[in-house]
């Protein structure tokens, strides 16, 4: 029976996410996903765990040379919903380890071309979306037709393509040129970090930028999580200098050097690219 698995980026599992992609290449796995670590469920209690958005600069080159390796010895790599957005590695993770001109990041699909279920029966426009904010109904009580077609809740995304497709955006993401079709990417990561959607530190081509023009992010805990299921806290976005001094007692930092690269990665290159497409 063919298998897959889901694997999640943060700052204890990206260290050893070329002896992860080994392992689960010789027990035989033919599709992997990959997604970054948000603040829901342990993680809303561990936020020491996850990565800092200028980490992703460090994690994205690793990612695109586990990639390329992938697709050659036959593991079909997927990014998730929150991989990305229009750096210099999009249409290669998108493509699956091959560069591929339609394989990029197009938006939200919550309630679109997905919804999710709960198992209680409540219907979401996502599996991954906090309950309490997204929940349009009940399937025991109403039907999915109605609920589709008369909540808000799942409704969010009907804009896409529209002015009004891109008017919950704030921050960054208000700004970006992508701003129409990404709309704030994905909905879920945005709204666990800041407790509303339209703002998506972790971006790419948001780090990118930033670093141009000698600037990072920070996320610091403002709140904690209530702890009902699928809730979020909520974080300050802390924007500073890039040369800033590291945050005193924090040893999960991740930065290139901490990779654990097996001898059998010496001979593979890392994809270079000029400019972010």
């Amino acid at each position: 029976m063919p298998f897959g698995c889901n694997t999640h980026r943060n700052r204890l599992s990206a260290p050893e996410l070329p002896s992860i992609y080994e392992h689960i290449r010789d027990v035989g796995t033919r599709a992997w996903q990959l997604q970054l670590t948000v603040p829901m469920g342990n993680a809303a209690d561990n936020a020491e765990m996850l990565l800092q958005p200028y980490e992703l600069l460090d994690v994205y080159p690793m990612l695109a040379k586990i990639a390329v390796r992938s697709q050659r010895e036959g593991v079909q790599l997927q990014p998730g919903n929150n991989i990305g957005y229009y750096g210099p590695y999009e249409r290669l993770l998108r493509g699956r380890g091959q560069e591929n001109d339609l394989a990029f990041w197009q938006g939200c699909a919550a309630g679109l071309s997905t919804l999710g279920i709960e198992a209680d029966g409540a219907i979401k426009g996502c599996p991954s979306l906090p309950t309490s904010a997204y929940t349009g109904g009940n399937i025991r009580d109403r039907t999915l037709r109605d609920i589709v077609n008369s909540t808000q809740e799942l409704r969010f995304n009907l804009g896409a393509g529209t002015p009004q497709g891109t008017a919950h955006l704030w921050g960054f993401c208000k700004t970006c040129e992508f701003a129409e079709l990404c709309r704030g990417g994905c909905t879920w990561t945005a709204h666990v970090f800041f407790d509303r959607r339209g703002n998506n530190p972790y971006c790419h081509h948001r780090a990118l930028t930033q670093a141009k023009q000698g600037k990072r992010e920070r996320l610091l805990l403002k709140r904690q999580a209530h702890g009902l299921p699928f809730d979020n806290g909520e974080f300050k976005l802390i924007e500073e200098p890039t040369d800033a001094p590291w945050v005193e007692a924090d040893p999960l930092c991740f930065t290139a050097d901490r990779v654990q690269w097996s001898a059998s990665w010496q001979e593979e290159q890392t994809p270079t690219y000029n400019i972010a497409r």
